[in-house]
């Protein structure tokens, strides 16, 4: 079959490809530079790891010569010639052994068999004897049923008592239970009735309540009525008291004249006053004819009105528009008392709607205040944040003369971008996000300057001597040691060396989570310790792998 012909890329298809190429560039740059890293602080941190891992391996090297050697003598001539006996006399043992299994399996089956027909005919003898029945036999077995026959109906009457007992005791126990559900049923009649009572009462005693808190809110005012009803009440009964004290007196005054009188009407005869007597006696009969006349004629005024000739019938239309009149009358009290009553709560909606307006004008005037205070707090976040503005525009101008004064020194000591062009990207201005890396490489480039200088003037001094104040760089300044950016700049306990030196302290003894002020305390502790600065670093700094996998993800 001919092959297939490979379709040409397209440009797009390249692009994709070069871009492609480009990042896996990128990543192995990275992973160079990171690497390169590893190596330095390899380096930096002295040779004793090298000098345990070269331990390890002398210690494995011993080891695989011991073994070299006891394999070489396993492998031997005279190992192998007594091997090559013990595998003979091996095979034979094991056909001997494969002949008697076979025999003793044979015996075994043979013997299982006669076992199985021994047993067999025992059992055909036991059951053939079993069979045969005597006379004694018969008749211990009739009297044994006898026996049984006579326990059974004795057992049959017991039973038959206890379960007319059991009968007898569900028909009570089923009229308890009727008489339990009835009960049962009035209990929760009841049980209804006392919650729907108890629901009512606590509607009332909801009713009451807020009626008492409006009684409480009204004390005041009712006191205030109260004292000067109290006032009123007292001078109305001093004014009372007066009148009754006045009606006393004018009562006895008229008791003593009634007396006097009637003692001096028995003692004497008028003739005038007895003509006066009988000429009012005519004058009342009179009167009270007249009295006679007009009631017949309103009588009779009151039949043509009502059309009825009997008085009971018109007592009753006059008790039935009696009772209509009274009913009106009762129904235009209930009225006004109910107008009373709205014109009583119109009154105390007004004096309520009064004391809302006194607080809603307290309460413009306290956010009137509110509003002015919250006016100059504003005015001095304002101030304040300009004068931040400000600083933190000096400080910008301040950072902006660092970066170029950093680029200037990068230019004179003639250091190169390449090892951190990667991590600069397209940006190779120094600012305040890159300024760490020039630093550091500013920092490598003076102190080898310093290095050679030093060098220099040593070997100058050594030809020549120089006297100290000549010299570029003091002894003494060359002799302290050269701190690294991390130990000037201030950093942070890095969080996997500490969990790590936590993790693999292993404590058979049960143990608790730490707050975080105990952990503060412990890490303090721990930080006082001589090598606690090695705990104070980065995670880039980190030699733990885990912290290679955390950056790795940080530039995918």
């Amino acid at each position: 079959m001919a092959k297939k012909s490979k379709k040409p890329l397209t440009d797009e298809e390249k692009f994709e490809i070069e871009l492609q190429q480009e990042a896996d560039l990128q990543h192995q740059q990275r992973d160079y530079t990171l690497l390169c890293k590893d190596r330095e602080t390899i380096e930096e941190s002295g040779g004793s790891k090298l000098a345990k891992q070269r331990k390890v391996i002398d210690i494995y090297q011993r080891e695989l010569a011991n073994l070299t050697n006891d394999l070489n003598v396993a492998i031997s001539d005279g190992k192998r010639k007594i091997d090559k006996q013990d595998a003979h006399l091996l095979v034979d043992l094991l056909n001997e052994y494969d002949k008697f299994s076979e025999c003793i399996r044979f015996k075994k089956s043979h013997l299982s068999e006669i076992e199985y027909q021994i047993t067999k005919v025992d059992k055909e003898v036991a059951y053939m004897r079993s069979i045969q029945l005597t006379d004694k036999m018969w008749q211990d077995r009739t009297l044994a049923g006898q026996k049984t026959l006579e326990g059974l109906e004795n057992k049959l009457d017991v039973q038959i008592k206890k379960f007319c007992t059991i009968c007898a005791q569900n028909n009570k126990l089923r009229d308890e239970i009727d008489h339990l559900l009835k009960e049962r049923a009035d209990f929760n009649l009841k049980w209804d009735k006392l919650i729907k009572n108890l629901c009512i009462g606590k509607k009332f005693m909801l009713d009451l309540i807020e009626q008492a808190t409006i009684a409480y809110d009204q004390r005041e005012e009712w006191c205030s009525k109260l004292q000067a009803l109290r006032t009123k009440a007292h001078s109305d009964l001093i004014s009372h008291i007066h009148e009754m004290r006045e009606l006393q007196r004018k009562e006895d005054n008229d008791k003593k004249l009634a007396e006097f009188f009637s003692t001096k009407g028995q003692k004497r005869v008028m003739a005038a006053m007895e003509e006066k007597e009988r000429t009012k006696r005519k004058e009342k009969r009179t009167k009270m004819e007249e009295k006679l006349r007009k009631y017949t004629i309103i009588l009779a005024d009151v039949y043509d009105f009502t059309d009825q000739n009997e008085i009971d019938e018109i007592m009753e239309s006059f008790k039935e528009r009696e009772s209509e009149n009274f009913a009106l009358f009762k129904y235009i009290n209930e009225l006004n008392r109910e107008m009373e009553d709205l014109n009583d709560n119109l009154g105390y909606l007004h004096l309520d709607i009064d004391e809302q307006r006194v607080l809603m004008q307290v309460r413009a005037e306290k956010q009137q205040e509110t509003l002015h205070k919250l006016r100059e707090e504003v005015d001095e976040a304002v101030q304040l944040a300009d004068a931040a503005e400000f600083a933190l525009g000096d400080c910008d101008k301040k950072i902006a003369q660092l970066s170029s004064g950093i680029d200037d020194l990068f230019r004179l000591c003639k250091c190169s971008r390449d090892p951190i062009v990667p991590l600069l990207g397209e940006n190779l201005k120094v600012h305040q996000f890159n300024v760490l890396l020039f630093l550091k490489i500013l920092e490598r480039h003076v102190q080898d300057y310093i290095c050679d200088v030093f060098n220099a003037e040593k070997i100058l001094t050594a030809k020549r001597k120089i006297r100290a104040k000549h010299k570029l760089i003091r002894a003494e300044a060359v002799l302290r040691p050269l701190y690294s950016i991390e130990q000037i700049v201030p950093a942070n306990p890095c969080p996997l060396c500490v969990e790590h030196e936590q993790v693999s302290d292993v404590i058979d003894v049960l143990q608790r989570i730490q707050t975080k002020e105990q952990t503060e305390v412990k890490l303090a502790a721990r930080l006082e310790l001589p090598d606690g600065l090695e705990r104070i670093h980065n995670v880039s700094a980190c030699h733990l792998p885990k912290s290679r996998q955390i950056i790795q993800k940080r530039y995918q």
